[in-house]
């Protein structure tokens, strides 16, 4: 079934608002000064270059991985809060992940499981998060 036109353009705006979000944002990063990037950077825990090379990388990081995360039945941002240096390690190893675009394509069409068995860099971590994800108490 194709998808009307409204979900068509719904789409392309969103799409268009995030490239210009981003552009604005690699655009603010690169005219920081170097102090204040050094700063950003130690602010979150990265290095300036890691800061650069996930700003100006896919959308993966922000968007892809806290997606495949829910998923598959965890909250993004309680792994977040809960486990920071993990979140931040699947953040750095999506970021460098070549196969976002077919990512993306498999978690629009709730196929999470392709990614986890052939490409996803982080379906090990992943898999160890959900086997160690707090489950509801029995009464």
């Amino acid at each position: 079934m194709r998808a009307g036109p409204h979900v068509t353009l719904t789409k392309l705006r969103d799409n268009w608002r995030r490239f210009v979000d981003n552009h604005r944002s690699m655009a603010e990063l690169a005219a920081c000064p170097s102090n204040e990037l050094q700063h950003i950077a130690q602010d979150i825990g990265l290095s300036p270059a890691a800061l650069k090379f996930h700003s100006f990388g896919h959308l993966g990081p922000s968007a892809l991985m806290p997606r495949r995360l829910q998923q598959l039945g965890l909250d993004p941002a309680y792994v977040k809060v809960d486990r920071t240096a993990t979140y931040r390690d699947l953040e750095r190893v999506c970021a460098a992940c070549k196969a976002w675009r077919r990512c993306a394509r498999d978690l629009a069409k709730d196929d999470v499981q392709a990614g986890m068995s052939s490409y996803c860099l982080n379906a090990f971590t992943i898999d160890t998060l959900t086997v160690d994800w707090p489950r509801t108490p029995k009464h």
